[in-house]
């Protein structure tokens, strides 16, 4: 099955497909889903749900599919242009090409991904095309986090919640056990962790950082090690925050809850090294070094402070 066939079968996409039959659905549609590709592929199966009476014949492998995702329809446009977020430049050719008539499909249609990123003037310039789209236009937009979408833009939407998969269910399309446990649930990105050749090996890495490193003449080597996989930073932290999680389960008694079963002997170990106050605020560290890579901050230099902040925190806290 793939993840097409997967996201058709779930309520929200079951949903839109009677709202579609009934002839209701809104022309301006706000997704909350975290996982990108899930959420992207959700935006593109629900254009060709507009376009095509026949989008059940559809699939990532379609060249209908492809052709939106790869920005190459004519009237299923995909932003932002750059790939990041929205800019003002990007809300301004929407605005205008909303008002061009559709080339070769019943409709035009806006993809905006990561929609919660944009500038706050980006969200702003698409107010009134939202309130009062022209006739046969319709607007798809995804975001992460609904804290980060104005208000205004997200009265004039409906909002669709995709919501992840339990355990069971995700069982049914991945054995990889890290890959289940790192996916969070979305099909999306438990199926793209899967295909990783060096998943094993980063989780590894994650959670030796969080149970060897004893101090600061360590920093260095785990500095280097890190900054080998700067292209998954993001998959690093999220294991340091399982390990985390996991070792206040073993303070609580509660180790059958713990998610990061391969390593639970060295967090055993390790657990009494750190304070419940200390994990908190690494806890706090790793959102603030999310935060720093998301504004591009200096990459050497904000990984080799957050290391020595953790070593810092472990021992004051204690």
């Amino acid at each position: 099955m793939n993840l097409s066939e997967i996201i058709e079968k779930q309520d929200f996409f079951q949903n839109l497909m009677r709202e579609k039959k009934k002839n209701t659905l809104s022309s301006a549609l706000l997704f909350f889903c975290e996982d990108e590709l899930t959420a992207f592929n959700s935006l593109i199966l629900t254009a060709l749900l507009l376009e095509y009476p026949t989008f059940e014949m559809f699939n990532e492998q379609s060249a209908e599919f492809l052709r939106i995702e790869k920005k190459a329809d004519l009237d299923v446009k995909v932003y932002p242009k750059n790939n990041e977020k929205l800019l003002v430049s990007d809300s301004n050719e929407i605005v205008s090409e909303a008002y061009v008539k559709p080339v070769n499909l019943p409709n035009k249609i806006f993809i905006i991904k990561n929609f919660d990123v944009s500038t706050e003037e980006a969200q702003n310039k698409l107010l009134k095309i939202l309130e009062e789209p022209p006739k046969n236009v319709y607007f798809l937009l995804h975001a992460k986090s609904e804290d980060r979408v104005l208000p205004t833009i997200k009265s004039r939407c409906d909002k669709i919640k995709i919501v992840p998969l339990d355990k069971k269910e995700i069982e049914k399309f991945s054995q990889d056990e890290f890959a289940n446990i790192l996916g969070d649930g979305y099909v999306g990105r438990t199926l793209t962790l899967a295909k990783k050749d060096d998943l094993h090996e980063i989780v590894s890495f994650a959670v030796t950082l969080f149970t060897e490193m004893k101090n600061s003449k360590q920093v260095l080597r785990f500095s280097k090690h890190f900054l080998d996989y700067k292209d998954d930073l993001s998959l690093v932290l999220q294991v340091m925050s399982l390990c985390i999680e996991d070792i206040i389960k073993i303070k609580c008694e509660s180790e059958k809850l713990c998610r990061l079963k391969p390593f639970l002997d060295s967090l055993k170990d390790v657990e009494p090294e750190f304070s419940v106050e200390a994990l908190c605020e690494i806890s706090r560290l790793i959102s603030n070094l999310r935060e720093k890579l998301e504004f591009n901050a200096n990459l050497t230099v904000a990984i080799d402070n957050f290391l020595l902040k953790i070593l810092e925190v472990k021992y004051l806290c204690k």
